[in-house]
């Protein structure tokens, strides 16, 4: 009896404890689960990081497109046809417009000249504009006065937009050389404004950089910029106002995003974030309310 009630209680202790084979298996049950959990909440911290700056992304490009688009529209293009009695002031009022046609008869007498004022100047990455923008605060100066691109002598003014990259060449590396440190490669965007008339004296003076300095970057997030204009039957990569005599129909704009790199070793792989977004692009289309139909759509 005694040696049965024994045994029974061995039974009973045994049935508390757990082999080894039982923690082997739970420990692996427990660790799948943790790289499970892992797994997810690494997933869902990536997602929001990104739902973040996607949604950062937006707002810059809505806010960048939609300063672009008010400046384009505010293009000044001028058309006037005059009409001159003589060669002689003819020539003296083609001299001072931006670009002209006229028509001459036998007698060297000038009937009617078409003047054109510059719409703008554009490349496949570099816009020029000549707008109409008041001064906010409607603090003008006289000609011989203007001595910074802070001032204004009128309504009119050039305002250009250029990717500052330090690979490129011209304005764009100057100003990136200028702006990025150490860094390489794109800057950001740069939005260049001035007077029209001091921008245009500055020209002819030999002084442009004075006028074309730019102290901050518009935004470091833009690391190309693409331009393309239509004629009214197909895009264009280039125009001139000016030589063309024509506004485009429309101008496509395209900026490229990323993520701004404030390192001061920007592109070195111990400082490159595994969870940033790639490159987004955002496009928009610019029609000119001061195009004139061009002959390909008067045709159809």
């Amino acid at each position: 009896m005694k040696r049965m009630n024994a045994q029974k209680r061995e039974a009973a202790e045994r049935k508390h404890g757990f082999t080894l084979l039982e923690l082997l298996i739970s420990i692996g049950l427990t660790a799948i689960l943790m790289v499970a959990l892992f797994s997810a909440m690494n997933i869902y911290f990536r997602l929001q990081v990104d739902s973040h700056e996607e949604i950062t992304r937006q707002q810059v490009s809505r806010a960048l497109l939609r300063q672009m688009t008010r400046d384009i529209q505010s293009i000044v293009f001028i058309k006037e046809k005059a009409t001159e009695d003589s060669t002689t002031s003819t020539s003296s009022m083609s001299s001072t417009s931006t670009g002209s046609t006229s028509n001459t008869d036998d007698s060297g007498t000038t009937a009617a000249m078409l003047t054109y004022t510059n719409g703008l100047v554009g490349t496949a990455n570099d816009l020029l504009l000549y707008v109409s923008s008041p001064d906010k605060s409607l603090s003008y100066v006289d000609a011989q006065s203007l001595t910074s691109t802070d001032e204004r002598t009128g309504d009119l003014m050039i305002v250009r937009y250029l990717v500052a990259d330090t690979a490129g060449g011209g304005l764009s590396g100057s100003i990136a050389k200028k702006l990025a440190g150490s860094r390489t490669g794109p800057v950001g965007l740069v939005r260049i404004t001035g007077d029209l008339f001091g921008m245009s004296s500055a020209v002819q003076l030999g002084k442009e950089e004075e006028f074309t300095s730019v102290d901050a970057v518009e935004a470091k997030e833009v690391s190309k910029i693409e331009f393309r204009y239509f004629d009214g039957t197909q895009w264009q990569e280039t125009w001139d106002s000016t030589e063309l005599k024509a506004l485009p129909t429309a101008i496509e704009i395209v900026i490229t995003l990323q993520q701004p790199d404030t390192s001061e070793n920007q592109g070195s792989a111990d400082t490159s974030d595994p969870y940033a977004l790639g490159e987004t692009t955002h496009r928009t289309i610019v029609a000119l309310p001061l195009a004139e139909s061009s002959a390909g759509e008067t045709a159809l």
